[in-house]
């Protein structure tokens, strides 16, 4: 009986551990956290101020930072990619540089000019 307790456990937990996918921020419409569209330096302070500009709330930690490498291992999870290439970071934010902090923390502007957010709805 534990045995099967035990399989029945862990068969959920894989279920609802699954890959996390991580999209570029264009449809962000079932509530999961996902990577906000790109912000430049001076429009925002924090990811909160950002998410809400998009209708939408910050989720710190929430999105993962190399979603290439989620599944099967657990995943690194972020709250900001930031960048120097807009263009790049803005097409794949896995070209970014991402920092795990709260949503109200102050975006680190010294070396980029250019933020996605982990948000959802």
């Amino acid at each position: 009986m534990r045995r099967m307790m035990a399989l029945l456990v862990s068969s959920v937990l894989l279920a609802s551990c699954g890959a996390r996918q991580a999209n570029d921020g264009d449809d962000i419409a079932d509530g999961m956290p996902e990577w906000s569209p790109c912000a430049m330096k001076d429009e925002v302070q924090t990811c909160a101020e950002l998410c809400a500009t998009q209708g939408m709330q910050c989720v710190a930690n929430g999105c993962p930072a190399e979603p290439e490498f989620c599944d099967p291992e657990p995943c690194d999870m972020a709250t900001q990619v930031l960048a120097l290439d807009a263009e790049a970071v803005c097409a794949d934010p896995s070209s970014g540089a991402f920092v795990a902090t709260t949503c109200e923390a102050p975006i680190d502007w010294l070396f980029s000019n250019t933020v996605r957010c982990c948000c959802a709805e």
